[in-house]
């Protein structure tokens, strides 16, 4: 812990504010084109901006969604009993008094966590149900991982207090920050540095992100492998291949058990990933000055984030503005502790 105390002591702010240089592209795919994101680490040659202008709530556009396909009229129609329904899911967020307009008017967020994209969410033709069913899907789950992440921040905090008092920090503790020095890929000799990393992200850019990467759930990804962010893998067999992947390529876009984990992967790259030091350093200045940090405010900080920079920042901007998201920022899940989940197997 002699460590711990020097660190503190002899750490700067001002050696935050160097900001290390953007590295790699992860990559997700819009419907069948792809789009260009951090860690995919390929040269810029290979990759091509495919996202198409059009305006008009029946076309793709910022305050819309990509027309859904339509389905072959020849196709057999199966039974899937166990598969979640837009129909089934509707009636369980309905059943517990789930209402998006309520919560945009400060009404808290039901627990009601659902493990996957309905499967038959690319059939819906109204734009505004379709956009419904998927803000109310992913924003419980945001919150509950930002409510993870609160968790961290908090324990995090006092620790540091602990230290900086000179008291001895309980051998539990000790082993619990090691663990997540390493997985936020830091060290305990560095707290500030930790502060920095565990920290929530802005419900609004959250939203923005993976509607603009799934395409409001729609996308192969999103429906069969609960990949709202498209981080991809290396490793075979352990995501899904896209379409247009190069020839001699070997990555994939990386699947999830449950939507959940596809989040909580996405929050931690924002907040470990040497590329989006500038998002950390300014949700920290944010909050120094009593602010609330917005995704409005931090979507300038993701010019990295994609291969289209200052495009893809107003894209998210346009987003955040066209859909009201920013509405979200400020909501919080209900205080009971009771959570329904819904998922395949409770239908």
């Amino acid at each position: 812990m002699r460590q711990l105390t020097t660190a503190l002591k002899s750490s700067r702010i001002a050696s935050l504010l160097a900001l290390s240089l953007l590295a790699g592209y992860a990559i997700t795919e819009y419907g069948n084109h792809p789009s260009h994101m951090a860690e995919a680490k390929l040269p810029a040659s290979q990759l091509a901006s495919t996202h198409e202008k059009l305006i008009g709530e029946d076309k793709l556009s910022l305050d819309a969604v990509p027309k859904p396909l339509s389905r072959p009229s020849n196709l057999p129609t199966v039974e899937q009993p166990y598969q979640l329904t837009v129909v089934s899911l509707s009636n369980s967020l309905n059943s517990l008094s789930f209402n998006l307009a309520d919560i945009r008017s400060g009404n808290p967020v039901p627990r009601i966590f659902v493990d996957t994209m309905p499967v038959d969410i690319l059939d819906i033709e109204q734009v505004q149900k379709k956009k419904k069913i998927f803000l109310s899907v992913t924003l419980p789950l945001i919150l509950k991982v930002n409510e993870k992440i609160e968790a961290e921040r908090d324990r995090l905090l006092n620790i540091v207090t602990l230290v900086k008092s000179g008291k001895q920090v309980p051998e539990t503790d000790q082993k619990w920050l090691q663990r997540l020095a390493k997985r936020y890929q830091s060290t305990t000799s560095n707290l500030f540095d930790l502060l920095l990393k565990v920290d929530t992200i802005p419900v609004s850019l959250a939203l923005a992100q993976s509607i603009e990467e799934s395409g409001w759930g729609t996308s192969r990804f999103a429906r069969n492998g609960n990949a709202l962010f498209g981080q991809r893998v290396w490793a075979t067999g352990k995501g899904i291949i896209p379409q247009e992947r190069e020839e001699g390529a070997t990555y994939e876009v990386q699947a999830f058990d449950h939507l959940e984990q596809s989040i909580l992967s996405y929050a931690t790259n924002l907040n470990r990933h040497t590329a989006y030091e500038d998002f950390r350093l300014r949700r920290a200045y944010l909050k120094s000055t009593g602010a609330s940090p917005t995704g409005y405010d931090l979507a300038d900080t993701l010019l990295s984030y994609s291969e289209r920079g200052e495009e893809y920042v107003q894209t998210l901007k346009s987003l955040i503005d066209a859909n009201n998201l920013t509405d979200f920022d400020t909501v919080e899940l209900s205080p009971e502790r009771f959570a329904q989940v819904v998922s395949s197997e409770s239908n």
